[in-house]
């Protein structure tokens, strides 16, 4: 197609092929995992939201920090006695001395001569890692956000080509289900020979969720965990920005869960563009993406059928306009009766930014035989009632909503149209979040999840997280820091006695004051 800032889509023969082979430096061992977590500043500051030990009873056997790498290190061994037992053998040493360097002498101190064992984490999970959870998965947040923008990742003063955006100014997204940790369903189950009743360990949270798409939907039991993230081309320096459990049925479904999470993190990342997803996106979903400015990559579902646009009649020409694959088509009569949608080219994808919501316009390009035809066609977004009217240029009267027209133009027309090479380029970010979803399987002992109900899970979900950001953050200091600076600045210790930034930045986010920088954050990035 001539002219046209898509450019034509590719056979799948004739694409380009992405795939590469992972390097020597690319390769990650289980001991260079610990090292990253041990090392990763977020966690000594996580510690410092737990609750302080109270002043009656028995005292805190380890510091809270001991418990957070805990949590962090059995996504990396697969389970939690994997990891207390790596713990006790060989790393006991090394988590002093980590501890010693990030959270100073006092911290260090505390510590025991030995390693903790299985009790000891589980109790401390319930009573501090889990009430605490809101607190430190707030904060979590925002310092992925500052440790993307340190990686270099969403530049905000990088070009901006709306038709071709770069990998590091989109955000991934998508959800998975790991398997329950038990197939059982009830507690209690009959042997349908001898009549015994025999009791079985049930996964509360644990529930029936269908995946892989339209066609071929596959059912699966456990509990959905939708992640955001992105990268550049380092395939360890991928930055989870959030991670979010995905109720489904009748409360949230990942769709929902999705958008407010894109919403909430476009306000922080100025430079990001927009968002790559699967075809769990519906046209309410780009709808409501597309207001606030970013662009919305996806497949077309599959029950979209082509649908009447306008007729345009500029002079003495005739043009039927059609919605086809996600842009404007023209129906072009052939001599047998029947018709034909052709592709209309657009020469640009225009984004206008409004006070209250962002406008996007394909620019249309009509061949004529009396001349070609330039044409505005507003794409991506539903107008309704409050929005701002448009009007005939010739009549000067009101033109009806898109909502009083019954027209869903977020569902039929996409920003980026499905059927293009630009398409073709861009969609294929996607399958980081499966890259992140392979991970997670192999983080799991016997694939199946290793906590019990929804509060451990979650807690099991951050540490993931927070190793997966460790690797990063240390891959990007071995490549940017050059051996013979300075090392960053110490975090303030846990066991000090001025009281925790953590919690103050917390206290300023929920007053509604704006946060420039994270001091600690920016300095441990």
């Amino acid at each position: 197609m001539p002219d046209d800032v898509f450019g034509d889509a590719l056979p799948q023969a004739d694409r380009p092929s992405r795939k590469r082979q992972l390097s020597d430096k690319d390769q990650r061992s289980q001991e260079d995992r610990f090292a990253d977590c041990l090392n990763y500043p977020l966690i000594y500051e996580l510690a410092e939201l737990l609750p302080p030990p109270s002043k009656v009873g028995c005292p805190r056997g380890y510091p809270p920090v001991i418990y957070l790498l805990i949590a962090a290190l059995m996504t990396v061994t697969g389970s939690k006695r994997s990891a207390l037992g790596a713990l006790s053998s060989k790393q006991w040493r090394s988590v002093r001395a980590a501890v010693r360097r990030h959270a100073g002498r006092r911290a260090a101190l505390l510590l025991p001569q030995e390693a903790p064992n299985r009790h000891h984490y589980l109790y401390a999970e319930d009573k501090l890692l889990v009430p605490s959870f809101d607190a430190m998965h707030e904060y979590f947040e925002r310092y992925a956000v500052q440790q993307a923008l340190a990686q270099g990742l969403f530049p905000a003063d990088a070009p901006r080509n709306w038709a071709a955006p770069q990998r590091r100014q989109l955000m991934v997204g998508d959800a998975t289900v790991p398997k329950a940790p038990s197939k059982a369903e009830r507690a209690e189950i009959a042997d349908t020979t001898t009549g015994e009743i025999r009791r079985y360990r049930v996964d509360s949270a644990a529930r029936i969720y269908y995946e892989n798409g339209e066609e071929k939907k596959t059912v699966a039991r456990g509990t959905k965990w939708f992640f955001a993230s992105a990268r550049d081309t380092g395939y360890w320096q991928r930055v989870i920005l959030t991670v979010e459990h995905v109720a489904g049925g009748e409360y949230e479904d990942e769709a929902a869960v999705a958008v407010r999470a894109f919403t909430r993190l476009q306000a922080q990342l100025p430079g990001a563009m927009g968002v790559v997803y699967d075809g769990a996106f519906r046209g309410i979903h780009r709808d409501l993406l597309a207001r606030c400015g970013l662009l919305v990559v996806n497949n077309q579902h599959g029950s979209v059928k082509p649908r009447a646009y306008e007729l345009l009649r500029p002079g003495r020409c005739r043009h039927d306009l059609w919605c086809d694959q996600g842009r404007i088509a023209e129906r072009i009569l052939l001599d047998d009766g029947t018709s034909h949608l052709v592709p209309v080219p657009v020469t640009r994808l225009e984004h206008r930014e409004g006070v209250n919501k962002s406008r996007w316009y394909h620019l249309l390009r009509i061949d004529c035989r009396h001349g070609p035809h330039t044409h505005r066609v507003p794409v991506g977004i539903t107008t309704t009632q409050a929005d701002r009217s448009l009007t005939d240029p010739d009549t000067r009267k009101r033109l009806p909503s898109d909502a009083e027209r019954d027209f869903h133009r977020a569902e039929y027309l996409q920003q980026i149209p499905e059927n293009t090479l630009a398409h073709q380029l861009v969609y294929p970010y996607r399958s980081d979040a499966e890259s992140i979803h392979n991970q997670l399987d192999q983080s799991l002992w016997n694939s199946r999840m290793i906590s019990y109900g929804i509060d451990r899970q979650k807690i099991f979900l951050l540490g993931f997280a927070l190793a997966q950001n460790a690797t990063s953050h240390q891959l990007h200091l071995a490549r940017d820091v050059a051996p013979s600076l300075p090392a960053p600045p110490r975090t303030q210790g846990v066991g000090s006695t001025e009281r925790s930034t953590p919690t103050k930045i917390l206290e300023e986010s929920r007053s509604g004051q704006a946060l420039a920088v994270l001091e600690p954050v920016t300095k441990g990035v």
